[in-house]
């Protein structure tokens, strides 16, 4: 019997970058057989949604004072805006007769393997059922109709003005560029697309629960993943793979809720069994590459159905304590106008006090959105090359998001390093210098020789706790990666508050952060990379509204 933990990390060290090397992927882009980016079913009901209103005038700090924003009740129009500002559409681009969409959860090379899924009660607006999300339309398309006691089922399950929400990988999208190494690409995009959905529930009032029990099986079962009379003809590399489901609902009662969730599987899967399924996926792809790679870490890290435990609290009970410096600012707008910086103006900084307030974003917080979804204290911790924040000085330092890793953090980084706490750094935030120095040249190294790493205020690192995650499960595995890709997020729009830009860097030397930090086992292994600065804007490209008019009028 294969050890799948030893497969993950076998993958892991397949597909790190080196100087020398690159990970296994295509030797060039086959344009003609660029996968569609918009999963369709043919033959499903579709439930047109509006945007979200002005009516809708959460600011930015609301989001970070729990109980500060009421919850709206569930309907069509809260339904609308929570999927625009979780998984929609933010602005088209085009350039030289080429025309891509951006979208409000951020995706390595903008390429979105993420698809969302709803399972609803009755719904003012929303007759019940399992639905996608289609973006580039913003509808909802019905894949499931229950019967009338599995309607009655999903009202007894699902809390009032509460829904589950699923969310699944397309790896061929990513794979197609990126081959090898598109698995890991996939699981941080679900970590964006996850913190993406917590800040559009906050917006609304509402919070977000990870429901941990589901094995794989189940959530494709919920989701209707799994049905071949649909995807009979369908090729593989088209097809979906489970990631999470997702509980949305008021924030008093969504734990207890998710607990009844997670008790209650089986009742759940009877649902999806007793009602009428319509839809066909659409191919994306006349042709694919076949990366096996891909397939096995697949099936190596699938989950199975685990007992439902009690959730953990979030470490620190109390609010941030430090306040953003831009936190007065709408965060509908704040969302919709995320971007990824494509080249940094190697000038901008940012003051110490703005760069706190950003990392304090990165700890958790009682009821505060993202962290408030994952019920696990932190496994992933960030660390910074900081080129530009005013009273900082320049070098290598390091976020301990959890006290109960700090000793564990100490014994497998480099002895030589100092552990100084920088002037001025609140208290409450364990933000150590390791070393003092010029770190742009390595940053840029470490990030295959990237500019855009060293031309900034910062840099970032994140160092997820592999070994301890493997140990509980190999479906650990992406789940760091979500965790990691939550705080990439949580960078994308404190950046955005903060008037700098951020970015997501995929492509980075593994072993190079992992000598330089000294560690020297498998334990801690270098998951993904960040930047944030001053962007210079590309002035070729046009941007066009995400929307046409016919959508934006809907009420």
């Amino acid at each position: 019997m294969i050890d799948c933990s030893e497969a993950v990390l076998r993958y892991h060290e397949r597909t790190t970058h080196q100087p020398g090397r690159s990970a296994p992927g295509p030797g060039f882009l086959d344009w003609a057989n660029q996968p569609d980016p918009f999963r369709t079913y043919a033959g499903a009901p579709q439930v047109e949604l509006p945007l979200a209103g002005n009516d809708i005038t959460t600011w930015w700090s609301d989001l970070h004072q729990p109980g500060s924003i009421p919850a709206r009740p569930l309907d069509r129009a809260s339904l609308g805006a929570f999927f625009e500002l979780a998984l929609g559409l933010t602005a088209w681009k085009e350039h030289g007769g080429s025309r891509w969409a951006l979208r409000a959860n951020p995706s390595s090379g903008n390429l979105h393997p993420t698809e969302g899924y709803a399972l609803l009660a009755s719904v003012p607006g929303v007759p019940a059922g399992v639905y996608h999300y289609l973006s580039r339309d913003h509808v909802l398309e019905r894949r499931l109709t229950p019967s009338p006691a599995g309607l009655a089922s999903l009202g007894r399950l699902l809390p009032a003005g509460g829904f589950l929400l699923g969310l699944t990988s397309i790896h061929w999208r990513e794979a197609w560029k990126y081959g090898e190494r598109a698995f890991r690409y996939c699981q941080l995009d679900v970590g964006h697309a996850l913190a993406a959905t917590c800040y559009a529930a906050g917006v609304l009032g509402w919070s977000v629960r990870l429901i941990e029990a589901p094995g794989d099986d189940d959530v494709s079962a919920f989701l209707g993943l799994d049905r071949e009379e649909d995807l009979a003809g369908l090729d593989a590399h088209d097809r979906e793979h489970p990631d999470g489901l997702l509980l949305v609902a008021p924030p008093g009662e969504i734990v207890d809720a998710a607990h009844r969730i997670e008790v209650a599987l089986d009742a759940l899967r009877a649902v999806t069994r007793q009602g009428v399924w319509t839809g066909r996926p659409n191919p994306l792809s006349a042709e694919h590459a076949d990366w096996p790679a891909i397939a096995d870490v697949a099936s190596a890290t699938a989950k199975p159905r685990t007992a439902a435990r009690a959730a953990l609290p979030p470490e620190s009970s109390s609010p941030p304590s430090a306040t953003g410096v831009s936190d007065r600012l709408s965060a509908r707008a704040l969302i919709r106008q995320r971007r990824s910086a494509v080249a940094m103006d190697g000038t901008t900084g940012l003051t110490a006090v703005a760069f706190f307030a950003m990392l304090d974003r990165l700890v958790p917080h009682a009821g505060v959105p993202p962290w408030d979804a994952l019920p696990w204290p932190p496994r992933v911790h960030p660390v910074f090359f900081v080129h530009r924040v005013d009273g900082l000085t320049p070098g290598l330092y390091l976020l301990d998001r959890s006290s109960e890793a700090d000793a564990t953090l100490r014994a497998a980084l480099r002895p030589t390093f100092s552990w100084e706490r920088p002037p001025g750094c609140p208290e409450s935030l364990r933000l150590f210098r390791l070393e003092a120095g010029d770190a742009r040249s390595f940053a840029r190294l470490a990030s295959c020789q990237q500019d855009i790493a060293s031309d900034s205020a910062f840099a970032v690192a994140m160092i997820a706790d592999l070994g301890f995650g493997l140990a509980e499960g190999p479906w650990w595995y992406r789940r760091l990666h979500w965790e990691a890709g939550a705080l990439g997020q949580v960078l994308y729009l404190e950046a955005e508050a903060a008037g700098v830009r951020g970015t997501g860097i995929g492509c980075f030397f593994d072993d190079v952060v992992h000598e330089a930090l000294g560690l020297a086992d498998q334990r801690f292994r270098d998951l993904y990379h960040f930047t944030v600065g001053g962007p210079l804007q590309d002035r070729r490209l046009k941007t066009l509204p995400a929307y046409p008019e016919s959508i934006r009028q809907r009420t």
